[in-house]
């Protein structure tokens, strides 16, 4: 199968290298509308898991996998999309960051990459125009480089330093959840975690952001703000911590729990903040409690939807021996919700069993219309949920271990 693979992708690179090669007269012309349809970042199973990024026109029917297509990639990826450009970033066993888009022939193809020093691991943009990458040190005080790419282009423009907050006698250090442009402002919450590896969260009964300006980002931040009503803000691996409404008011999200790698786990309640338009404090009249509304469940997971609405996973128990558990596929207590956030109401999308997810990308929402991948402990399907009226009907069956995510390129 190996050898197999690696045939595929031999094959790959010279038809792209063919592709490169011929001259504008010989390309085809480009088929009205297009024809890539819904481009896919899938994880297959077994003991590599290789990650591919294949195409389809219908997510609805049959079944995605890889077998015989796709575009492999190097090792575990996160997947960020800005504007019609993908990005994937490696995570150990590859220091590019790649990009593709479609070709105007129906084909998705390399666009340009770019090589970083550290693991890439929190990733933001500015419109369609800028895709911003945070290298995130694990271990010591070395900076946080900000990386400015041009999406177009696929090149990097600049590269700012930061360490966002730190402090080097408690040995804790900062580990952004969210980069948010808005205006002259990025935002940038964070977890105060332990300088050692040793993936602690010394300090998880506060939600932090620090404040830079924008687009001429400096070595620190403007301001910290800092809200005692519920804990850290956002959760590992995902880029989502704080997301932007229409109206321009920010809201964030807090877990706290032991399965989402909190240690030791948050004493305040799971919950909601925001930061008013044109505001940089938290507007200390909002403050929507999961706890309350779940009975008990903890976000692990939103992002904004399209008329004030958040879709959501809801941690239904935390398990205090399963440390990280909500990353794995051996407890399957999520709940998919909609979070109204100006009612400040959390609904069930019908029709989606608790489930277990690892990792979700940037959402793609069209007309109304959600694409997420459900994974239980029998299997794995596309589920297409109805953002107004929560509810969800299952689509194609996934032969793989997930879909990371969703992208109209």
């Amino acid at each position: 199968m190996n050898v197999f693979k690696k045939l595929l992708g031999m094959a790959a690179i010279a038809a792209l290298i063919t592709t490169t090669a011929c001259n504008d007269d010989d390309d085809p012309a480009p088929p009205q509308g297009g024809t890539t349809g819904i481009t896919i970042g899938l994880k297959t199973t077994g003991g590599n898991e290789t990650e591919f990024i294949v195409n389809r026109q219908d997510v609805m029917t049959g079944e995605i996998s890889a077998v015989g297509e796709g575009i492999e990639q190097t090792g575990w990826r996160f997947f960020y999309p800005v504007g019609k450009t993908l990005f994937t970033s490696g995570y150990d066993d590859s220091n590019e960051c790649i990009a593709y888009h479609d070709n105007n022939n129906g084909q998705v193809l390399q666009k340009g990459k770019f090589i970083f020093n550290n693991p890439m691991e929190m990733f933001g943009h500015d419109g369609d125009d800028t895709f911003l990458g945070m290298e995130i040190i694990r271990t010591g005080f070395s900076d946080r480089n900000l990386y400015f790419v041009d999406a177009d282009e696929v090149m990097v423009k600049k590269k700012v330093g930061t360490r966002i907050w730190e402090d080097q006698d408690k040995k804790q250090a900062a580990w952004p959840t969210a980069l948010l442009v808005r205006g002259d402002k990025l935002f940038v919450p964070f977890h105060k975690i332990d300088s050692e590896g040793n993936w602690t969260t010394p300090a998880p009964d506060n939600a932090y952001v620090a404040i830079y300006p924008y687009p001429n980002v400096t070595s620190e931040p403007e301001k910290i703000i800092m809200d005692d009503r519920t804990a850290n803000i956002g959760a590992n691996g995902f880029t989502t911590g704080l997301i932007k409404a229409d109206n321009g008011d920010l809201y964030s999200y807090s877990c706290g729990a032991v399965m989402a790698g909190f240690a030791p786990a948050s004493t305040k309640p799971s919950g909601i903040l925001r930061i008013k338009s044109g505001q940089t404090e938290f507007d200390e009249t909002y403050f929507l409690n999961i706890e309350e509304k779940t009975n008990g469940g903890k976000i692990f997971w939103f992002d904004y939807v399209g008329n004030g609405k958040a879709l959501a996973r809801i941690i239904m128990q935390d398990n205090p021996k399963a440390p990280w558990g909500a990353y794995g596929r051996e407890i399957f207590n999520q709940k998919l919700v909609i979070i109204d956030l100006d009612a400040q109401t959390v609904t069930d999308v019908a029709n989606v069993p608790l489930h277990a997810k690892r990792y979700t990308s940037p959402l793609m929402v069209e007309d109304g219309m959600v694409y997420v991948s459900i994974e239980t402990a029998d299997d794995a399907f596309v589920y297409k949920v109805d953002v107004a009226n929560a509810t969800a009907v299952k689509g194609a069956k996934i032969v793989g271990k997930t879909i990371k995510g969703f992208y109209k390129l």
